[in-house]
């Protein structure tokens, strides 16, 4: 997957996983206010930064941490049921380049060198929220406006 893409051996990549009931085999983070927010915003288009516990596999994260998300698709949703857990992961797209808007773009540019599975991809990158500490910080903003997911964090700051 890094060679085809181009992508630096060291970038992380995410995880995909099929709701937050997954998340304490992956973080030992989890308050009812992170499992609050992360459930408001599940499945879609939020990927959450969280502490990695330290005996998960090598090769996704960073720094201690991984991105998480539960996404809002059946086919990748299908895929973690089959692999029983979390799905690693990257973008479809060449490192750098923009997001693809749909499966012909990703066709003309993989040709026979990956699957390619129809399905809407909307081409918006996910917002990318860093709950390593509270409150948290918008790393990117994407699918989900960043003003929708801090008025999130301000209605659980109480929880």
């Amino acid at each position: 997957m890094f060679e085809l893409k181009g992508r630096e051996p060291g970038k992380p990549l995410i995880l995909f996983v099929e709701s937050s009931v997954a998340l304490p085999r992956i973080t030992g983070f989890m308050t009812p206010r992170v499992k609050a927010l992360l459930d408001a915003f599940w499945p879609g288009a939020l990927t959450a930064i969280l502490p990695l516990k330290a005996q998960f596999p090598l090769g996704v994260g960073k720094d201690g941490s991984v991105g998480i998300r539960v996404p809002d698709h059946p086919v990748p949703l299908a895929l973690v049921r089959a692999c029983g857990g979390p799905l690693a992961t990257t973008s479809a797209n060449p490192a750098g380049g923009e997001p693809f808007r749909d499966a012909a773009a990703a066709r003309e540019v993989w040709g026979n060198s990956a699957e390619v599975v129809d399905g809407s991809c909307g081409g918006v990158p996910s917002t990318v929220v860093d709950l390593t500490s509270w409150p948290p910080r918008v790393l990117r903003e994407g699918g989900i406006p960043a003003a929708e997911v801090a008025r999130a964090i301000k209605r659980f700051s109480g929880i």
